[in-house]
């Protein structure tokens, strides 16, 4: 399959997806229909009916190969390219406030080493779950204080 090629041919952006048909229009006006779903891979492939794309004039800028065009949909595109249009410099800035400062402070002040101690996944799971759950404590003891947060947890 040739979606990217060497830089000198059209782009998969190119390529317009009707979701109501499940099908792409190609740059020269020709529909590409479902050929193929790769369940490993998470995606559909598409391709043009047999023998329209070596007639075409566009072919020399849109594939290299001797017989059609194959362009690739991921199963939840849409979804991803909704993630994309939402990371914006702002968002990451606050992401790693957020998210990444309290996963380092668990790696290596809880933890003390960045590797876990138990072996498999449940083991680790456990591991981070007990380390999330100290460093939360602690986050609401020096938020709340002490005196607040033992009368909160007293009362439930």
């Amino acid at each position: 399959m040739n979606n990217t090629g060497d830089g000198t041919l059209f782009d998969r952006s190119l390529f317009i997806y009707h979701p109501d048909s499940d099908t792409f229009l190609c740059p020269a006006g020709q529909t590409l229909t479902r050929k193929q779903r790769k369940r490993k891979h998470l995606s559909v492939t598409y391709a043009a009916p047999d023998g329209t794309c070596p007639e075409c004039p566009l072919k020399p800028r849109c594939t290299t190969s001797s017989m059609r065009r194959f362009v690739e949909r991921h199963f939840y595109e849409d979804a991803l390219n909704r993630m994309r249009q939402r990371t914006t410099p702002e968002a990451m800035r606050l992401r790693r406030s957020t998210v990444e400062h309290p996963f380092g402070t668990l790696k290596y002040r809880i933890f003390g080493h960045p590797r876990f101690l138990l072996r498999g996944v449940a083991g680790a799971q456990v591991e981070m779950s007990l380390a999330t759950m100290a460093y939360n404590l602690k986050r609401m003891i020096n938020v709340l204080g002490a005196g607040f947060l033992s009368r909160a947890l007293a009362t439930t």
